[in-house]
């Protein structure tokens, strides 16, 4: 049986100093183009996508959970920072066919309250929707009201996300 999960790499949170808006520096971390119905390779509307470019198959398909871990290096992870003022939303994109015609399909959510400042790592479970073809955006925000004592340069932070 083909493998069934995507680890994507632990990466440093690099922020970008925004200003303006209520908003000091955004992060935005993108999942790979997942392909949940990879036993399809070969059929779609038009046959131009025998193999899927791009997509990483996921044999599990829609049961699988997109997850992705938020930590900090410092000595008490994200218990070291208080994250009143820290917004964390994601949006989700996919396609029912075409790896090429993934495009947006729901609102922004916010799920800034499954991550707290309560433990060292913050892990947010994301259930793809029944599509062929899935990705998910996440964006990370640090607000005018945010307390971390980095001054100019946001706080220390890194991403890691896993299909499984």
């Amino acid at each position: 049986m083909p493998s069934s999960v995507w680890f994507g790499a632990r990466v440093p949170v690099a922020w970008l100093a925004i200003g303006a808006g209520g908003v000091l520096f955004r992060y935005t971390w993108a999942s790979p183009t997942f392909d949940l119905y990879p036993q399809l390779r070969g059929i779609s509307p038009d046959s131009s996508n025998q193999l899927a470019a791009g997509a990483v198959p996921i044999w599990k398909g829609p049961s699988s959970l997109l997850r992705f871990q938020l930590d900090s290096p410092a000595a008490n992870g994200l218990g070291g920072l208080d994250l009143r003022g820290f917004r964390v939303t994601y949006r989700e994109f996919g396609h029912i066919s075409q790896v090429t015609q993934v495009q947006s399909i729901d609102a922004e959510q916010d799920i800034s309250a499954q991550v707290t400042e309560a433990q060292d790592a913050s892990v947010i479970l994301i259930q793809p929707k029944n599509l062929r073809y899935y990705r998910v955006v996440v964006t990370f925000e640090v607000l005018d009201n945010f307390s971390y004592g980095g001054g100019a340069v946001g706080p220390v932070m890194a991403v890691q996300g896993a299909m499984y």
